[in-house]
């Protein structure tokens, strides 16, 4: 029981009210001669178990224990309060980062001194400075990831906080081909979609780096889960950055489940841009027996022998035009 969570008891508070629960009604002096004790120092243990209403005193002397379900129970309750309290607590402070930010940068005004161009962000502070630029900025959010936390745990809280976030702006990321094989993203990319994230997939992420609007940029120093950011308010290098960013939108693919009549669509368009059958079934979250099964079907349709004849006649009928 000590060190668990909620559960302020001490070694020795423990094992007395152990021996409580185990032995029935006894005398403190009695405790205290069995396991060694000296009576003051049972009397400080009894003090901490009567404190927390685990252990009571009975008029004739004796020790008492109710049911530990109970009386655990309470103390959770209480311990719990204590959470919600902290919790508000901190989302106050969390609500008050812009306002101590917008203070900040005011005396850097009135002092004559401009924000750095470039500031480094250790790691531990990136969610709260991306969550002040979240607030602080206009504009489109692109985001380039790399890597994605291992599993949705927290997830729910996260897509919480990042569609009240961004609600009504456009959100965009890219993320590599390779998540798509993960189990776990499926449930994750549903959860990001629901916020107003579109997503789309490449074969190689240069990098992580997230934009906000057209004016400032967070982006990973090097490669590593650990790694730290830097915070880039140089116009000109945000441009770029959008102008990589916009670059890999362009060849990249999405990969949501196709709707019926679109898996045709989706394979004819990954075959015009020479992907094999392997990373189109990837792509379209298919399995390559269904990918090599509808390509096969498509060319007897169309009455041809080989995949660049399908190609042709493809092309021909304008199946793949924009409408």
């Amino acid at each position: 029981m000590n060190g668990q969570p909620g559960l302020r008891l001490s070694d020795d508070a423990e094992t007395l009210y152990r021996r409580v629960l185990r032995t029935g009604p006894a005398p403190l002096d009695r405790h205290a001669a069995e396991l060694g004790w000296d009576v003051q120092h049972a009397m400080l243990v009894l003090d901490d178990l009567t404190v927390l209403r685990l252990v009571r005193r009975s008029p004739d002397g004796l020790l008492r224990a109710d049911d530990p379900r109970a009386g655990l129970a309470r103390l959770l309750d209480h311990e719990d309060r204590l959470l919600d309290e902290r919790r508000a607590e901190l989302l106050t402070l969390r609500e008050a980062i812009g306002s101590f930010e917008l203070d900040y940068r005011r005396g850097l005004l009135l002092g004559g001194a401009e924000a750095p161009l470039v500031e480094e962000v250790p790691r531990a502070e990136v969610a709260s400075t991306a969550e002040y630029l979240a607030r602080s900025t206009e504009g489109p959010v692109r985001q380039c990831r790399e890597t994605v936390p291992a599993g949705p745990v927290g997830e729910h809280e996260m897509s919480d906080r990042r569609a009240g976030l961004l609600e009504g702006r456009e959100q965009r990321s890219l993320f590599p081909l390779s998540i798509l094989s993960e189990p776990w993203w499926p449930a994750l990319a549903e959860q990001r979609r629901r916020t107003g994230e579109l997503q789309r997939f490449v074969e190689w992420v240069p990098g992580a780096f997230l934009i906000f609007g057209d004016g400032v940029t967070l982006v990973k120093e090097r490669a590593g889960v650990e790694a730290d950011f830097l915070l880039v308010r140089h116009q000109g290098l945000t441009h770029l950055f959008i102008a990589l960013f916009e670059a890999l939108w362009s060849r990249a693919v999405p990969a949501l489940p196709p709707r019926a009549g679109q898996l045709d669509r989706q394979l004819l368009e990954l075959l015009a841009m020479g992907v094999k059958d392997e990373g189109i079934a990837r792509r379209t979250s298919t399995s390559l027996r269904t990918v090599r099964r509808r390509i096969a079907a498509m060319m007897d349709q169309h009455g041809v022998d080989t995949r660049f004849q399908l190609g042709l006649a493809v092309a021909r009928q304008g199946l793949l035009d924009e409408g």
